[in-house]
């Protein structure tokens, strides 16, 4: 104990400069500005008769007693992303026209300053990764594990999954047939039991091309909020079956309805 605290005036500066050099690498970044346009909500259909109660019971939290008329979304928001055990804040904008794909855009930052990015998109059935780590195309595994993510996201785009092929399972979760070109796979919906909110999807997902099997894959809601009026989640993560904890966590500033966003979707950049 004597050691320690003869040390402490030497010891104690580098342990206070050491915590604030780690608390600003972890500075989280502005947000990105505001998308531009979107018409947003204007056009409704009548909730589908026949769901299983779990969802019947989310759309009418998440959407009232009709369902809005969604083309495509663009979502905006911060996260953390751990690379190597290292827990990185960054931003990232999602951008969804339903029935043609999405489009990824994500910076890593240190300091409130982009280190590193990655783009990922999935048009018409084929997915190509623009990483740190190189480009990954014309792969069917990372198509499938695509076209699973995509309607994954759909959380943030209700209306959609109420439109969705839906199988019922018990009152607490409930199955969505996700339409895949080789063959349907499907995504386990959990609720909420008190809040009637979906609280997280489950799969098996692929992760890697070299992986021989699919994993299990977690994208839970830890908090929820809404924009025009739409309950979507405000808080989320995303985890591997293998990880302790999630790679990704991820929480939203911005979500602009039914804007055109056919040419940002095979763009690049924010």
């Amino acid at each position: 104990m004597k050691r320690w605290l003869g040390a402490s005036a030497g010891a104690g500066a580098v342990m206070v400069g050491g915590y604030a050099l780690a608390k600003g690498a972890r500075k989280m970044p502005a947000a990105f500005p505001p998308y531009a346009g979107g018409a947003g909500l204007t056009e409704y259909l009548p909730v589908p008769t026949g769901l299983p109660a779990p969802v019947a019971r989310y759309i009418e939290v998440a959407c009232g007693d009709r369902l809005p008329v969604i083309d495509s979304a663009v979502l905006t928001g911060r996260m953390t992303m751990r690379i190597k055990g290292l827990s990185m804040p960054g931003r990232w904008r999602f951008v969804h026209e339903v029935g043609s794909g999405y489009r990824h855009y994500m910076e890593v930052t240190v300091f409130g300053r982009t280190v590193t990015t990655g783009e990922e998109w999935y048009v018409d059935g084929h997915a190509r990764l623009n990483l740190p780590g190189g480009v990954v195309e014309n792969e069917p595994k990372v198509d499938r594990a695509a076209n699973l993510g995509m309607w994954g996201e759909y959380l943030w785009l209700p209306s959609v999954l109420a439109l969705g092929q839906w199988q019922a399972i018990d009152e607490q979760c409930a199955r969505l047939v996700v339409p895949q070109a080789d063959g349907p796979d499907q995504l386990i919906a959990w609720f909420d039991q008190e809040t009637g909110l979906l609280d997280r999807f489950e799969a098996m997902r692929w992760r890697d091309v070299s992986d021989a099997e699919p994993l299990r894959w977690v994208c839970r809601v830890h908090a929820w909020t809404r924009f025009a009026e739409i309950g979507v989640p405000a808080v989320s993560s995303v985890q591997w079956g293998d990880q302790s904890q999630p790679w990704l966590r991820m929480s939203i500033d911005d979500l602009v309805w039914n804007a055109d966003v056919s040419d940002y979707l095979r763009g690049s950049g924010v």
